[in-house]
């Protein structure tokens, strides 16, 4: 006679095996997708979501606003976070609040679905002219560096009633190129910094010296890595969008007072200096000593005391 012991044991095994014969017709099972690294902490003292079409803008705040001044928007380079602006935003925030965004795709800003194969400057200006409409925010003084300082071109050249002052940092102010140009000379030459998915690949502090001149590579390249993995996908189609905007154009329509800002050892970005200078109305141009294009990471103190004077005068 069968115990009910054994009874319960042999339906127990029946389960376990119709369970693992379930899962192989099924297929492999599908490992999670490892979570995008956490940026650092900062000196932020308040971090707040809103949802804009297409995804959940992340933005974080320090200072108080008022004082008669207008916030002080700040936006990272391409494959950055708003932590990148960590080092220079408390003294920025002198008498003013800063808030700092992660650009669409990138830090904590989650956007739905498969990444486009190209999330245009217009796409990313709208995004945060929304946000500072829904924010309340009339007007504001306006500083990005690499995306965050082609970005803030369309943002000065569109929307002049909306910013006082503008800092353009290290940034590819070039002209427009076509969707072959693109094909041909960015998504056929990333093969070292892509997989065949479009994820971010580690780069080495040698790149970067190599390619932007920075000093500090060793301390900046592994937060770096970290934040393209956490935008992972969306960089390359950011990318494409300032390739086809005519940026140098555009550059004609801004109103406002402009302080272009390069790092004393900057390779890539300072080529875009004189078209730059011909093509703005009101204009200087500064170099921070002792710091590759990354200027706001490499040389920190000079930087936020350049950028603090510059958007401090009246």
């Amino acid at each position: 006679m069968i115990s009910r012991r054994e009874l319960t044991t042999g339906f127990g095994r029946l389960a376990a095996g119709a369970a693992a014969a379930g899962a192989l017709a099924a297929g492999p099972v599908q490992a999670k997708p490892a979570r995008p690294p956490a940026p650092p902490a900062g000196p932020w003292t308040s971090h707040q979501t809103l949802r804009r079409p297409g995804g959940t803008l992340h933005y974080a705040t320090i200072g108080a606003p008022g004082g008669g001044m207008p916030p002080l928007v700040v936006l990272h380079k391409l494959g950055g976070w708003l932590s990148d602006w960590r080092f220079v935003a408390p003294a920025l925030a002198q008498g003013r609040q800063v808030i700092a965004f992660d650009l669409p795709g990138h830090g904590l800003s989650q956007w739905d679905g498969k990444p486009p194969y190209m999330l245009t400057l217009g796409e990313m200006a709208a995004t945060v002219i929304g946000a500072l409409d829904e924010m309340g925010i009339d007007q504001v003084d306006l500083a990005g560096t690499s995306l965050g300082g082609c970005l803030a071109v369309v943002l000065a050249a569109f929307w002049p009633e909306r910013m006082r002052r503008i800092s353009i940092i290290s940034s590819a102010l070039a002209g427009h190129r076509t969707l072959s140009d693109i094909a041909a000379n960015i998504d056929a030459k990333q093969h070292h910094l892509f997989d065949k998915n479009g994820n971010p690949l580690p780069t080495s502090p040698e790149l970067l010296t190599q390619t932007f001149g920075i000093v500090h590579a060793a301390q900046i390249n592994p937060e770096g890595n970290a934040s393209r993995r956490a935008a992972g996908r969306w960089i390359q189609p950011s990318e494409r969008g300032v390739a086809t905007f005519d940026l140098k154009g555009t550059l004609r329509r801004i109103e406002a007072p402009v302080l272009l800002l390069y790092g004393e050892f900057d390779k890539t970005y300072i080529r875009f200096r004189a078209d730059a200078e011909a093509a703005l109305k009101v204009s200087r141009t500064q170099f921070v000593p002792a710091s590759g294009a990354f200027v706001i990471q490499d040389n920190p103190p000079t930087a936020a005391a350049i950028l603090q004077k510059y958007f401090d005068e009246a």
